[in-house]
This record gives structure tokens, sequence and C-alpha cells, in this order.
């Protein structure tokens, strides 16, 4: 599975004098027609959501070797889109006016520092006006590596945003292919993914003491599911938990998959069992648990990344107490996934 995310900057960083007649500097070039088209580039039949409006969230099957899963990101995650450990990244900017330099730098340097595996290109959007600036112009502004892939994006044109994708695609699937650096100046990763040594293992003189019982929290939350290809649709692909590895339980008939959800994780179980219907040699088990909670930082924004990409929504953010606020949705079983931003103060214990 491999993961994209796809944001721009369109509003000014800078101040500046509006014209009277100018009500905003609002650029003509933004993410949702960009993600219509990348939409599209699925067939009918195997896309996600309804299509009401420009899809945020987009799986694409045909353009490598793996799943693509395509994320947009609204203006308020934009800044933090490095949290997000994709393998890919597209940054849209405007080709004739570059309305943001300082955010879409400070986010790029982010993404650097963080991921300096993942590749990332700059779709310019309007390149083909007149007045655009060109590739090298973009460069020299942003301070980018004269390697760093700038595309041209066209909205009214597929065949760009379709060019733009399969290419990027291409990039993260090839091991040994180098992830150019960002800016000038500096100098790709020293190993691909296929050439980097394995960790280590411990030797005997370096293994601990068993350590005295103790609980420590909780490990891992169990969700029983109906289809497991869906629900790691909205765990991996929507929330972005990664797997760890999943394993067979030839007794039960189950197939246990493990996702890391921060330090806690996640256990998807599915198989024939989990139908609803008598299955030998136990009784059935029902899709669901009571609900799990997850801790944020941007509530608000997440919650409109999820009900743009059609997750049902069970309560809008609300407060809970001082400093603490929690929305709820529903993962694709129905099972309710509650958000909680702030930390929570105990009044006893």
């Amino acid at each position: 599975m491999y993961k994209i995310a796809v944001f721009g900057f369109y509003e000014p960083d800078q101040t500046r004098v509006v014209p009277a007649h100018e009500e905003t500097y609002l650029s003509p070039v933004d993410t949702e027609s960009f993600m219509r088209l990348v939409w599209e580039m699925e067939p009918a039949e195997s896309r996600i959501g309804r299509g009401s409006g420009a899809p945020c969230f987009v799986k694409l099957t045909g353009v490598a070797s793996q799943p693509v899963y395509v994320q947009s990101l609204s203006d308020q995650m934009a800044p933090g889109a490095a949290l997000l450990r994709c393998d890919g990244y597209v940054v849209i900017i405007d080709a004739v006016k570059i309305l943001a330099p300082r955010a879409i730098c400070t986010a790029l340097r982010r993404i650097a520092a963080q991921h300096p595996d993942a590749h990332v290109v700059i779709a310019a959007g309007r390149q083909n006006e007149p007045d655009a600036l060109s590739s090298v112009e973009i460069r020299q502004i942003l301070g980018l590596h004269p390697d760093l892939p700038v595309y041209p994006y066209v909205p009214t044109e597929p065949k760009t945003v379709q060019r733009l994708i399969r290419r990027l695609a291409r990039y993260i699937d090839d091991p040994e292919r180098h992830a150019l650096p960002i800016f000038a100046g500096t100098w790709p990763v020293a190993t691909s993914r296929r050439e980097r040594a394995p960790e280590p293992h411990p030797s005997p003189e370096d293994t601990p003491a068993p350590a005295l019982p103790q609980v420590h929290g909780i490990a891992q939350v169990g969700i029983a599911v109906a289809d497991l290809a869906r629900s790691l649709d909205f765990y991996r692909g929507l929330l972005g938990f990664r797997v760890l590895g999943q394993f067979d339980w030839p007794a039960t008939g189950l197939t246990i998959t493990h996702l890391a959800a921060g330090r806690t994780l996640l256990e998807l179980v599915s198989g024939s069992a989990v139908t609803g219907q008598p299955d030998p040699p136990g009784d059935p088990i029902r899709p669901g648990a009571r609900h799990i909670t997850l801790h944020v930082t941007g509530l608000d924004a997440i919650i409109e990344q999820l009900v743009c990409a059609d997750v049902p929504l069970i309560y809008e953010p609300d407060r809970l107490m001082d400093g603490v606020r929690l929305a709820a949705v529903a993962d694709p079983d129905g099972t309710s996934v509650v958000l909680v931003e702030g930390e929570i103060v105990y009044t006893r214990r």
C-alpha cells in the first residue's frame, strides 16, 4: 500500500495591499478540482464514495504494484502534512502567482526533515498561461533543488493530473529510485528501501532481565470486521495507521491483522466466522465493538476530511470540558470511533 498526500496554498502568507475592487487573493487552482480528476482515474465500478462533490480520499488500483491511496488535505491540515508519513506528496501551487512562499517552504522543510525518503513533486497550476512562471523560476523563488520534479497542472486537462499521479506512483513503486532532495544544496538520501541494512538482532548479553509483573495499559483494541479490505481503506487509508502484519487462526477460521495506532495496537478480526451466521466450530462473531477512542490534534480539520470521504458522522465536534473537545464517526461496520482533542483532567480516581 502506498499513500500520497495532495495539498495546496491558496491564500497569501505575506501582508499585501488589497485593491478596493478585490476582496481576496484566492488562487483559481484548488485541490478539489485536482482530486476530482484523480477520482476519475479509477474505473467507475471500483470507485470509493458516492461522487457528490470532490472526493478527498481516492483509492487507485491500477497505477502501481500495490493500491495507491490519494488523500487531499484541507487548508487547516496542509501545514502539518509531514505528520501523515506518506510515501509521496503533491504540492499544488499557482504558477501565475505564488501566493504563499513562506507557508510552502515551511511545509516542505518539515517533510524533508521528517521523511527524507518520501518523493515530492510540485504541481504547477496554470503553467500553460503566457504570464506563468517557468519551472526554473519556481525553483529559484522557493529555493528548490534543480532536480526536484515540477510538472504542469492544467485544471481543464485531465491528462496532466493522470500523468503526474502515475509518475509519482512509479517513483514510489521503484525500490531502486532515490528520493530527490527538496531544497537546493542538499543531497539525496543515502540508500533506497531495498539497500537498507536490516536492524541488528540484540546479543544475549544485551537482553534485559525479565521485568516484574506490571500492567502498563491497553495493548490493543480488537474489532471484528465484515470486510477486511473495506476496513483497511478506513483505518489504514483514511486514518493513516500502519499495518504491522497479520496471521491466520486455523482453529477458528479467523485472520488477525495488527495495525500500529500510536502506542496502541489496533486488531482487526476477519474471516468466515465474522458473518452473523452460525459457523462451526463455534458461535458466530458479530462485527463491531462498542467504540475506540483516538487522541488527536486539529479535530475540526480531521472531521472535515472524514466527512468529505463519506464517513458517517455520529456527532459533531463538541465541548466535553475545559480544553477538551470530541466528535465521533462510524467505521465501515458501524463501530463508533471517538476523536478527542485536548488533555482530560480527572475529577476522581
